[in-house]
C-alpha cells in the first residue's frame, strides 16, 4: 500500500473505529514511515497465552506478521470478496455501525486489521478491569469504558472471576451461596426471595439461563472493543468442559 493510500486510510479511521479495534490508543498516533514489526506480544498479552488452552491460543489475538494476515472478517462461502461478521450476536447499533464501517474501509483499502496494526505501530495492550462498589465493570485504560450487561450476568461474571481455575456449568450450583452474596451485593434487591429466586433459574441444570448469561457477557464486552481483545475478558470454554475468564486477576481490581 503506498503512502498516498495509507495516509487516505487513516484521515477515514473515525474515533470511534480507533477506540473499538485499538482501546487506549490516543487518536493523535502518528503513522511512522517505518512501521516496527511486532515480533513478540506484551507482558499482560503473554501472561494470557500461558493461562489458555491450545485450542484458545490459536484463536488468541497475536502480534501483528506481514506474513500471518488474517482478515477480522470472514468471506462468504463462493464468494471471493463479499465478507460477513464474525459471530452473529446481538450486538447494540452502535457496534453495528463500526462493524460495517470497518467492513466498508477493507473492501475499499484491501486491508485487513493485522495490517493496520502494522501501519500503526501497534501492540495489543490489555487494560486493567476495575470493579466498582456498586459493581460498575471500568476498563480503565481504555478511556474509562464501562462494560454493561444485567445483574444477574454480572453475578455469574464475578463469579468466573472469582475462580481463575475455571468451572463446568454442571458445578455451578455447588456455588449458590457464593452466587447469592454476589448478587445480593449488586442487584438492589430488598426481598430475599425474589434474589434466591433469580439464583435459582440461573444454576437451574434443567434451564438455559448460563448460556444466555455467559452470552450476554461475552456479547457486552464485544459492543465495547474488537473480539481480539475482548476474548481475554468473557467467559470462554467447550460445551461440558471447564469454562474461564483468561484474564490474568493481577488485572482484575475489586474495589468492594
Amino acid at each position: 500500500m503506498n503512502q498516498r493510500k495509507i495516509n487516505r486510510l487513516l484521515q477515514e479511521l473515525t474515533p470511534e473505529i480507533r477506540a473499538y479495534l485499538f482501546p487506549g490508543m490516543t487518536s493523535e498516533e502518528p503513522y511512522r514511515e517505518e512501521p516496527p514489526m511486532v515480533g513478540s506480544a506484551s507482558p499482560e498479552v503473554m501472561a494470557m497465552y500461558d493461562m489458555m488452552s491450545e485450542t484458545d491460543y490459536d484463536a488468541a489475538p497475536k502480534p501483528a506478521r506481514r506474513r500471518e494476515r488474517k482478515s477480522l472478517f470472514r468471506k462468504r462461502a463462493g464468494s471471493a470478496d463479499a465478507i460477513e461478521y464474525p459471530e452473529a450476536e446481538a450486538l447494540d447499533p452502535r457496534t453495528e455501525k463500526i462493524l460495517s464501517e470497518i467492513r466498508r474501509m477493507q473492501e475499499k483499502y484491501g486491508v485487513s486489521i493485522e495490517e493496520l496494526e502494522i501501519i500503526l505501530g501497534y501492540t495489543v495492550k490489555l487494560s486493567p478491569l476495575h470493579i466498582s462498589r456498586s459493581g460498575k465493570l471500568i476498563l480503565s485504560e481504555y478511556d474509562g469504558t464501562e462494560v454493561k450487561m444485567p445483574n444477574i450476568s454480572k453475578a455469574l461474571y464475578f463469579l468466573y472471576l472469582r475462580h481463575p481455575e475455571g468451572l463446568r456449568y454442571k458445578d455451578i450450583a455447588d456455588h449458590k451461596e457464593e452466587l447469592l452474596h454476589l448478587y445480593s451485593s449488586i442487584t438492589g434487591q430488598d426481598d430475599p426471595q425474589e434474589i434466591e429466586k433469580s439464583i435459582d433459574l440461573l444454576v437451574d441444570p434443567f434451564g438455559n439461563a448460563l448460556n444466555v448469561n455467559s452470552s450476554r457477557i461475552k456479547t457486552a464486552f464485544r459492543n465495547v472493543m474488537s473480539d481480539r481483545i475482548a476474548r481475554f475478558y468473557y467467559i470462554e470454554g467447550a460445551a461440558g468442559d471447564t469454562k474461564k475468564v483468561p484474564l490474568d486477576r493481577d488485572l482484575v481490581i475489586w474495589e468492594y
